[in-house]
């Protein structure tokens, strides 16, 4: 984790050495030594302590920089006419600004014995070197929050709070405001109703939802667990994650995400995707390369196949294969559901739709591909006449696995029918016809086709 040594001038002279780890606190660090620092070189710092050593021109608030140093532990108010408070002990410190004045900013870098913050109506900057911290804003000041390797305690008030949380077990509670934390340990956020953007980088992490929106990139991160309320939530996935969503959300899922939504929601499926709707919400499911699991429960669903994709889908909704080779496998479905093949000026490579139990209405498209019905309720398999456009190559693998099962032409004419049928061609235990298309029908494991199970024209 990247941090290192910053120092900082003291009181009487001194060099005040602070070890800070994590990238986010060690760059404030530094931004806090600068400012002392440089202020000192110009000779316009005003220091003191507790014992009231001093060091520069004044201590008055006319400084550039006037900076108090905590020499050992304790409590201690924020003194009036400072805005920088540097700790050289490595006893916890209790340090109390909640009376500053509104629009004031205050600068505090603690080393590692740790401390306690009281914050209010103030704006500020907290570092913490090391230790276990405990932060507490009560009023509407605006601070950002940086700790190292503890295990802290961070309450943001109703202004904006930016929070980077060390490498430590971290308990993180978030206001009104619109609140930014970078998590890099183990951490549980609890957002609150203001909207709050959070980047995970560590493991194991928790985040529960309020009804204030959520932004979380998570693509760094390992089994995070969100835990969504009614606000909104906008997630790139990780790794391992899983994510319980309530209200309208958008997720792009990283490798073997779980997500389970009882609101709207679209999924950007990612490898090993795993998905269960369970509310009546709709859905929309995009899918990519690899395997996913689908459950749109009783919503609506539109499933979008894609190159590569291996969806097993299971519910009432529509599914969409495109060109690429993909599969679209409703097999585990008891519920009705449409099952389309692209026919939008592109052609099928090997897409494939499998239907359950329940009676599946599957319509083909252009370029190869296989239809299965499923058995139990019977199906119908639809094929639109494709003009002067690509010709389709249609296998049904289970034509007679269903009694009932139907071929629905459209856009052929009137004699269409028996003139298939008249094209039937048997080759082993399978059947062909040929559509005035030149699009080929192949019935595999029937040799009877006849204008029985073929309607429209």
């Amino acid at each position: 984790m990247a941090g290192g040594i910053v120092t900082v001038v003291g009181s009487a002279g001194t060099h005040i050495p602070v070890t800070v780890n994590g990238s986010q606190a060690y760059s404030l660090a530094q931004v806090y030594a600068n400012a002392v620092n440089t202020a000192a070189a110009n000779g316009t710092l005003g220091v003191t302590n507790g014992s009231g050593d001093s060091f520069g021109p004044t201590t008055s608030p006319g400084s550039a920089v006037n900076e108090f140093v905590a020499t050992s532990g304790g409590f201690y108010t924020y003194p009036s006419g400072f805005d920088h408070f540097t700790t050289d002990t490595t006893s916890k410190v209790f340090i109390d600004a909640s009376a500053a004045a509104t629009g004031t900013t205050l600068n505090t870098l603690v080393g590692t014995g740790g401390a306690v913050y009281l914050a209010g109506s103030e704006s500020g900057v907290f570092i913490a070197g090391g230790g276990n911290n405990l932060f507490i804003n009560s009023g509407a000041g605006a601070y950002s929050v940086a700790t190292s390797d503890g295990n802290d305690s961070i309450f943001a008030g109703s202004g904006a709070t930016s929070i980077a949380a060390g490498t430590g077990d971290n308990l993180i509670y978030l206001g009104a405001g619109a609140d930014t934390v970078f998590s890099s340990g183990t951490d549980r956020v609890f957002a609150s109703t203001g909207a709050a953007t959070i980047d995970v980088t560590g493991s194991s992490s928790t985040i529960y939802g309020s009804s204030g929106t959520l932004s979380i990139d998570d693509t760094a991160g390992t089994g995070t667990s969100i835990s969504g309320g009614t606000g909104s939530a906008s997630i790139s996935g990780g790794t391992n994650g899983y994510y319980n969503l309530s209200g309208p959300s958008t997720v792009f899922a990283g490798t073997s995400d779980t997500i389970a939504a009882s609101g709207n929601s679209t999924i950007y499926g990612g490898a090993n995707t795993n998905f269960t709707e369970t509310g009546t919400a709709s859905l929309l499911f995009i899918g990519s390369t690899g395997s996913s699991t689908v459950n749109s429960g009783a919503g609506t669903a539109t499933v979008f196949g894609s190159n590569g994709s291996d969806i097993h889908y299971s519910g009432a909704g529509t599914l969409v294969a495109g060109a690429g080779n993909e599969t679209l496998d409703g097999s585990g479905s008891t519920q009705g559901f449409a099952g389309f093949v692209t026919n939008t000026g592109t052609t099928a490579t090997g897409a494939v739709i499998i239907g359950g139990t329940g009676a599946d209405t599957l319509v083909a498209g252009m370029g190869a591909q296989t239809l299965t019905g499923g058995s139990g309720a019977a199906n119908v398999f639809d094929i639109a006449a494709n003009g002067t456009m690509s010709t389709a190559n249609i296998t049904i693998s289970d034509f007679g696995s269903a009694t009932g099962n139907l071929v629905a032409l459209y856009g052929y004419g009137a004699n269409e029918v028996s003139a298939a049928v008249a094209s039937a061609k048997t080759s082993g235990a399978s059947t062909t016809i040929t559509l005035g298309d030149k699009s080929t029908v192949t019935f595999a494991n029937v040799t009877n086709i006849n204008t029985v199970h073929i309607i429209g024209g």
